[in-house]
This record gives structure tokens, sequence and C-alpha cells, in this order.
């Protein structure tokens, strides 16, 4: 009876163990570009506490009307975070803060503040080849927007159905022609042919051609909806595994 206990709660222990290595959890830290705190998901490895691996980050930025739960929520994220031996970063990052000011986006000074403090408290690749970001919708333009203005910090941009068509979202022509296209990022741009950022996505496409940028787009069927984002954060996920310095480094 004794052993028959032992092996259940072994089971139990061993379950629980397995359970945490696959959830996300929670993390908040002082920010200046809020004033207050700021909050971001985090998943690391399963084999994160037990190595002494560096490993790379890719964040991942929600859409307007969502939060760092979003990703989280889905049903394929912890599976497919946990297998490709990467940390994964899902910041809260108010709307308010996509609003141009000056020629500038206030959120990159939230980013560039997240990416310190995970360098900072987290085994990474703190280099730019062993940083990714993406997004959806709002987060799409983010990511690409960060790309832009700091290639030295993220070597490769996701955007899916990305928000940077007009009004307060628009994405200057300048942004492009600004960046040398050798020290550019590579993007990878997906859009469903019934997104009304349709548009957008093609003509932010053309920039990136007319520099000769590395860059990959794909229409897909579909609308503004998770219907495309998640495979496409998929395909994204999968396209970092050909990126030859996003690997995890053994110390």
């Amino acid at each position: 009876m004794a052993a028959g206990v032992a092996a259940i709660l072994l089971s139990m222990a061993a379950t629980v163990a397995s359970g945490q290595s696959l959830t996300a959890r929670t993390v908040r830290f002082s920010s200046t570009t809020l004033g207050g705190q700021a909050t971001f998901a985090i998943l690391v490895p399963p084999d994160y506490d037990s190595s002494a691996t560096r490993y790379p980050v890719v964040y991942l930025l929600h859409g307007g009307t969502q939060n760092h739960t979003a990703f989280p929520a889905r049903a394929w994220f912890a599976r497919e975070i946990s297998r490709r031996n990467v940390i994964a970063v899902m910041p809260h990052v108010p709307q308010i803060l996509y609003n141009p000011r000056g020629g500038s986006l206030p959120f990159e000074a939230l980013i560039a503040e997240l990416v310190q403090y995970v360098d900072t408290h987290y085994r990474t690749v703190a280099a730019r080849d062993g940083r990714a970001i993406s997004g959806l919708s709002m987060g799409g333009f983010g990511a690409v927007v960060a790309g832009l203005t700091h290639p030295e910090v993220f070597g490769t941009v996701g955007a899916f159905s990305g928000a940077f068509g007009s009004g307060r979202e628009a994405m200057p022509a300048d942004a492009v022609t600004a960046l040398p296209a050798e020290r550019a990022p590579f993007f990878y741009l997906a859009c469903g042919v019934a997104d009304t950022a349709l548009r957008a996505s093609r003509d932010f496409v053309s920039l990136l051609q007319r520099r000769d940028i590395a860059h990959e787009y794909r229409e897909v069927p579909g609308g503004h909806t998770w219907d495309v984002w998640d495979p496409q954060t998929l395909a994204f996920l999968e396209t970092l595994t050909s990126r030859p310095r996003f690997v995890p480094i053994k110390e």
C-alpha cells in the first residue's frame, strides 16, 4: 500500500511539475514609461531551471482589444512554444501607447524597458539575432515599428493583419526608406484576403520590395480573426527555426 501511495504521489508531483513548466506566468515590474507597473506574461522552456542554457526570445504583441493573456489562452500556445526551446514574452501594451507623438511612439520606451528587464532577469541570448518580435493587428503594427526603428534590437519581425494602414496607425514610407537594407531585420508578414488591412499590408510589402529588404509575405483565406492569426503565428515560429542564430546557447 505504501509503495502504491508513493507511486501515486510521485505521479502527481510529476504532473504538477509538468503543468508548471507549460504555463505562462505573469510578471510585473516598475516602468518609467507607464509611471507605475508594467505587466507581461512569460513562458520559459521546460528544462529552463535544470540547465545553464541561454535561450532566444520571441516577443508576441496582442491586438487592440486584448492584453498579455491573449496568446497564452490559445490552445496551441504552451505546446508549440515549449517544444521550440525559446522564451516567449507577451507584454500588456495599453492601446494609447501606440499613438504617435513627434514621429516616435511611446510604446517603444516600454518595449526598451521590457527587453532590458527580460535580459537582466532571465538567461536570454541578448543579441538582435536572438530576439524576434511579432504581433497581430495593432500588435503587428507595433512589431513592425519596433523592427524599423530598432533594427539593432530585433533580428526578425512578424506582423499578422498589421494595422498600419491609415490614421494614427499609418506606416510612413520614410520609416522604411530611412533604414539601410543591410541593417534591416527579416520581416514575415501575413494577412487574410477578406481583411480590411489587406491593402495596407500590400502597400507595406511594396515598400520593402522597393528597398530590397528581406521578407516573406503570405495572403491567406480569412479576415481579421484568430482563424488567420493562429496558423500565421505558428508559421512565424516555424520561420524562426530557419534563422541561423536564433538558437539556444549552452554554457
